[in-house]
């Protein structure tokens, strides 16, 4: 979900489902974002869409929606939409230095609405949205009415409520923007373990009720983070130490490692290792490379070592993972 690309017209349906389209009656650029652009259908009635990207032109996008609670989170920037004819402005405002200042929107759909979002050249985007129908609701004995109220809301089409995301979901917003590099079974759980995290922290937080107390970390502290996934993710700190890596992002390795910790929920050492694993487990299925090469490639000394870990992380062992090709 963090890879950086340019989304093109041509893979925008690929990215976001078949149901969105450009307008048709405006000029159709090729080239829409630059950046990270995700819709995913985590469970029947359960969604999530992700963006953190730059808008490189003008143009609107549309499409049906049926009733749903959208839970909206902003870190970055504003969304003019319409549901319909109604026409609403959602997102960031900005504080007197000019940064923005984070904004959580409840929103209720009681029945189907035509969508539009219009895209602004060089806007940027940072958000996250967990979208919840009524028969999701149903599926957990809960009755969407009741959730629309505990979510500060009443039972009026479109009515919507704005809030201020605690740090705790702020956390939760950034990890979901740059996600563990799972496979995809773990990446799903993993997404739909976070996307009912943030359901329960913001319906709380927009019925009004107390947060849990919990330490969050600072705006400067997550950008801290998203380069040091940058640097393992792009292997530019393959064979770094965890001081270079400090030294990189500027800090010592101690704060490095509790903030990373409380970013993605495992220590550096972890996610390095699961990475290497990974990039292993790939060498083998695609690459039809050897156990003793891949165990090399994973920074394993002992093959046997390598295969003790890898069955522990994917429930196979490398060899059942090489003879898949």
């Amino acid at each position: 979900m963090c890879n950086s690309q340019v989304i093109k017209h041509s893979n925008l349906t690929d990215l976001v489902g078949p149901s969105v389209q450009l307008v048709e009656n405006e000029s159709v650029p090729d080239q829409l974002f630059h950046g990270s652009l995700t819709w995913s259908q985590l469970r029947s009635g359960l969604s999530l869409h992700c963006s953190d990207c730059r808008e490189l032109n003008n143009f609107t996008t549309q499409t049906a929606v049926d009733p749903h609670l959208a839970l909206l989170i902003f870190l970055e920037g504003r969304s003019d939409v319409d549901f319909d004819d109604h026409r609403v402005s959602l997102g960031c405002r900005n504080a007197g230095n000019g940064r923005p200042i984070a904004e959580g929107v409840a929103l209720a759909l009681t029945e189907p609405v035509l969508f539009r979002r219009r895209a602004r050249r060089g806007a940027q985007i940072r958000k996250v949205c967990v979208s919840l129908t009524p028969e999701w609701f149903e599926t957990t004995g809960a009755d969407y009415a009741v959730a629309c109220k505990l979510a500060g809301l009443d039972r009026q089409h479109l009515a919507t409520r704005h809030w201020q995301p605690s740090t705790r979901l702020l956390a939760l917003v950034e990890q979901m923007l740059s996600p563990p590099d799972y496979n995809p079974l773990l990446q799903h759980l993993y997404l739909e373990s976070r996307a009912l995290e943030i359901a329960s922290e913001a319906m709380s937080l927009a019925s009004g009720q107390p947060a849990p107390t919990q330490r969050g970390l600072r705006p400067q502290e997550h950008q801290r983070i998203r380069r040091t996934l940058e640097l393992l993710q792009s292997d530019t700190a393959a064979d770094w130490s965890l001081e270079r890596i400090a030294r990189e992002v500027g800090v010592n390795v101690s704060t490095l490692q509790r903030q990373f910790q409380a970013s993605q929920g495992m220590s550096l050492f972890e996610y390095q290792r699961r990475h290497k694993l990974l990039q292993a487990r790939e060498a083998l299925e695609r690459q039809g490379v050897s156990v003793s090469h891949a165990a090399w490639q994973a920074g394993y000394s002992s093959a046997a070592n390598f295969s003790t870990a890898f069955k522990r992380a994917f429930g196979l062992t490398p060899k059942q993972a090489r003879a898949r090709i």
